[in-house]
Parts: C-alpha cells; sequence; structure tokens
C-alpha cells in the first residue's frame, strides 16, 4: 500500500507523483493510494467530475473524461505554449474551439464473435479486449444507432479468430461504411447484407475493398460545396471542427490569388477556397485528389483547380516553384514537414496557412519559417477530440 500526491499531468494526461511515476485516470492536486495495482483517490482535485460515459472505465477511446471542461482546455492550451515556449516562440494563442459531445461523425469499431453472441465496440485500455460501447458519448447519435446493423454485419461477416474493422462515416447521404478484415463472402451472404443495410438506410458498403452495396452517393459538403467521398476518404472527426478549419484557414488567405495546397487531401480547403482564387493542388494519394478533381467539376462556378499527385516527403515542391504563388496552405500528417517547409521559408512566398495535429512537429517547423524571416501572427487552437489528448492547431504565417 502506498499513498502519492500528483504534482502535474504529462501531455498525454495521465499523472505525474513527485517521484515522476505517471498515472492514469489522476489530476494535479490529488492525493491518491495504491494497494496491488488498484488505485483509490483519497483526496480529488476540485477539477475532477463524474465521467459522463458508462463506458469510460474500460474503454481506451477516452483518457481524461475525468476532468472539467475548463481543465482540459487549459491543459491543451498549456501543451501548444509550451511546444512553442521551447522553441523561443511567442505569439498570439487564440481562445481554444471545442466541437461538442457527441459530434463525431467518424469511427472505427470492432466486431468479433463469442461462443453465444457477437460484441462490437473499442478495445479495452492497454489490450485486445473489446468493450461494447453502444452508449459513447463521443460518436454522433446517428451512427449510434446502427448499432444493431453492426452486430448484425459481425456475425456474418467475422470469425471467431480474427476482428472484424466497420469504418463508420457520415455522411448527408446516410452512413458509408468500409468493412475490413471481413471474410470472403459467397453469393447469398453478399445479397443478405445488401438487403439489411438497405433496411437500415446506409448510403453504401464496401467490404475488403470491393463494392457490395450503393443505395447513394455518399456525399459531404464543404462550405455548401457537395464532395462525393470514396471509402477511404479522410475527412474531419467533426462538422463543427472542419467548418471552424475551414473558416479560419479562409481568414488567413484572404485577399490570396494563386494559391498553393501542399497535403491538400479530398479539398477541404482547396474547395471553399477557389471560390476567389486559384489552386494547386498537391497530395500523394490519387483517390483524394481524384474525389477532389470530380467535386471541382460538379460545383460550377469555381476558380480553377490543377491536381498533382506528389509525394511531398520523397519531393518536396522546391522554392523556385513556390515563387510562382502568392500563399501556400499546409496541413501535413503528425510528423510534420520538415523539408517541404524548408524549401518554404527558402522561398518568395509572403503569407502562409498551417494546420497541425501536433503541437510539437508544429513548433519545430514554425521555427523554420520564423528564422527564414516569417512572424507566427496567431494560433487557433482547435478541438475535435473531445476527452483526448489530441488537438489541432491553424496558424498565420506572413513576412
Amino acid at each position: 500500500m502506498k499513498k502519492a500526491v500528483i504534482e502535474s499531468i504529462d501531455t498525454n494526461g495521465a499523472g505525474i507523483t513527485s517521484e515522476g511515476i505517471k498515472i492514469p485516470g489522476t489530476l494535479p492536486g490529488e492525493q491518491i493510494l495504491i494497494n496491488n495495482n488498484i488505485l483509490k483517490v483519497i483526496k480529488p482535485a476540485k477539477t475532477r467530475v463524474t465521467p459522463v460515459c458508462s463506458h469510460y472505465k474500460n474503454c481506451g477511446g477516452c483518457t481524461i473524461q475525468h476532468a472539467k471542461s475548463s481543465f482540459i482546455k487549459e491543459w491543451k492550451l498549456n501543451i501548444i505554449e509550451s511546444c512553442l515556449i521551447e522553441r523561443g516562440i511567442k505569439t498570439d494563442i487564440r481562445p481554444i474551439q471545442t466541437s461538442e459531445s457527441e459530434s463525431r461523425r467518424r469511427a472505427t469499431f470492432h466486431g468479433r464473435k463469442t461462443k453465444r453472441n457477437v460484441i462490437v465496440g473499442f478495445f479495452k485500455k492497454g489490450s485486445h479486449e473489446l468493450v461494447s460501447t453502444e452508449k459513447c458519448k463521443l460518436i454522433d447519435p446517428r451512427i449510434i444507432s446502427k448499432y444493431p446493423l453492426f452486430r448484425e454485419l459481425t456475425k456474418m461477416g467475422a470469425t471467431r479468430k480474427s476482428v472484424i474493422n466497420i469504418v463508420t462515416t457520415l455522411t448527408s447521404s446516410g452512413l458509408d461504411l468500409n468493412i475490413i478484415n471481413g471474410k470472403t463472402l459467397d453469393a447469398e451472404t453478399k445479397g443478405e447484407i445488401s438487403g439489411v443495410c438497405e433496411v437500415f438506410k446506409i448510403a453504401r458498403i464496401t467490404w475488403n475493398g470491393d463494392l457490395l452495396a450503393q443505395f447513394s452517393p455518399p456525399t459531404i459538403m464543404f462550405n455548401k460545396l457537395a464532395v462525393t467521398i470514396e471509402p477511404e476518404t479522410f475527412l474531419q472527426a467533426t462538422e463543427q471542427g472542419q467548418e471552424t478549419l475551414i473558416k479560419n484557414v479562409s481568414d488567413s488567405v484572404k485577399g490570396a490569388s494563386n494559391v498553393i495546397d501542399l497535403f491538400s487531401g479530398c479539398g477541404t480547403f482547396s474547395l471553399p477556397i477557389a471560390q476567389y482564387a486559384k489552386i494547386l493542388a498537391v497530395d500523394k494519394s490519387e483517390s483524394m485528389l481524384s474525389t477532389l478533381a470530380s467535386a471541382w467539376r460538379k460545383n460550377h462556378g469555381l476558380k480553377e483547380i490543377v491536381c498533382r499527385a506528389q509525394d511531398l516527403f520523397k519531393n518536396p515542391i522546391l522554392k523556385d516553384e513556390l515563387n510562382l504563388f502568392d500563399t501556400v496552405i499546409i496541413d501535413p500528417p503528425r510528423s510534420g514537414a520538415e523539408f517541404q517547409i524548408s524549401e518554404i521559408s527558402d522561398s518568395k512566398i509572403t503569407r502562409v496557412s498551417s494546420v497541425s495535429c501536433n503541437p510539437k512537429t508544429f513548433s519545430r517547423d514554425a521555427k523554420i519559417l520564423i528564422d527564414g524571416g516569417f512572424t507566427l501572427d496567431w494560433v487557433q487552437p482547435i478541438d475535435q477530440f473531445l476527452w483526448s489528448s489530441h488537438i489541432e492547431i491553424v496558424s498565420q504565417f506572413s513576412r
């Protein structure tokens, strides 16, 4: 039996004792008792609340639902500020904008057959044990309402030896399902699954990469611009978060006429900004660019969008070509884009709109731009991942 006091919290949401031991599920100022690896909080912090989700104790989806929202906001802002300070950067960090609970429009459920039934949900914290999550407080209720369908798909398409992945995306025309690691289906089972999906008014179901049935083209909107997506199209986690990102990026490139959009994806920023500026959209994924090009053709009245498939890690856009544009939008993965950022820094570009999902790599890349003569004008934190350690950043650089 051991007593301890939690003095701080790390970037993953675990409390840290005076001895440097990390204890998940604790908050600064709390006194805890550990007995045979069982944690008991004997003096809770004023920032502690009762988790709103009945699955929280076991599910690995959320890490800090036991804290007040005001504490979570301050904690995430501190993460961003600390990363910037480490690089000697000071700037205007705007108040965080947070998506509401029950707003996630994308989620991957896992399904497994058991001896008597099936179980569908998320993995238990630190294990491969599945926990049913049909009362999840993160995911849009319109997805959760399809839990009976997810169980039927698991019954028909999973085995006891493997886990089936049910990738869900909520679109304007209904739920888009992408089933991964399902068993090979015979014609009869395909027909049964198609029939069940029609009853549940699913827009489309794809099985192990092959279209099984489509009842309505899965469509999402970027500022009233319709985009028909592919099964593996990357989208922002929440519609609210997407709109906030688009607004801030649009504000940061206002007045631009010739824009290069790096890591463009399916056009989250290219399409809205093409309402007033020409765009070169660059991304590694030909499928994403095909989605973007199709949307550009269907949404009339936009400026020209040229799409180019290019791996920006292996082959970044060089400074001489960047000099042809007045503004850069860059939205790299979590690893950032150090070499591409260096080319931007060395170019004649005068404005950069940066989107990042990793404060640490964002700060590294920001320092490169600042050393190249840019000023970091502002940072806008956006939280689409409620009760987790994840945070996104939109920022504007100018020189």
